[in-house]
């Protein structure tokens, strides 16, 4: 049976947490090593890691300009947002980890989850290692090297 161009389509995105977000646009915490796995794919943010960079925004003393141009940065993603799909993946991953995960690493694996094909996560957070043990979630790293 051949693949949906959905499904095609969904194969070369990718959703990136929020400090691989970081690791690949902070010029002051460079990691090259996740370039290579993000080449050739499309990159995609949950609305938990926009607001999460947004929040870092707010320490006093930022200019207004600084502000609106990570703004800016951050408008040429697709964000996938709150959707009652994705809170219903959230409940559901709640109910499960309550207490032992964080609810902005939950909210953003329910946003990889809830999708018709579930969106592969860069990652290098271990929290994520738990939810895959236990749901359907891929996570993507680089290679580690021996």
């Amino acid at each position: 049976m051949r693949r949906s161009a959905l499904a095609d389509e969904q194969s070369g995105l990718l959703l990136l947490d929020t400090t691989v977000l970081t690791y690949l646009t902070d010029p002051r915490n460079p990691k090259p090593e996740w370039d290579q796995v993000v080449l050739g794919r499309t990159l995609v943010l949950s609305f938990v890691t926009v607001g999460e960079i947004l929040h870092a925004t707010l320490p006093a003393g930022w200019p207004k300009k600084r502000i609106s141009d990570i703004e800016s940065r951050l408008q040429a993603y697709p964000v996938i947002p709150g959707t009652i799909g994705v809170a219903r993946q959230f409940a559901e991953l709640r109910r499960r980890f309550w207490n032992q995960l964080g609810d902005n690493d939950l909210w953003i694996a329910a946003c990889a989850l809830s999708q018709r094909q579930p969106l592969q996560l860069a990652t290098g957070d271990s929290d994520f290692d738990r939810i895959a043990e236990v749901f359907p979630l891929v996570l993507v790293r680089p290679p580690t090297s021996s």
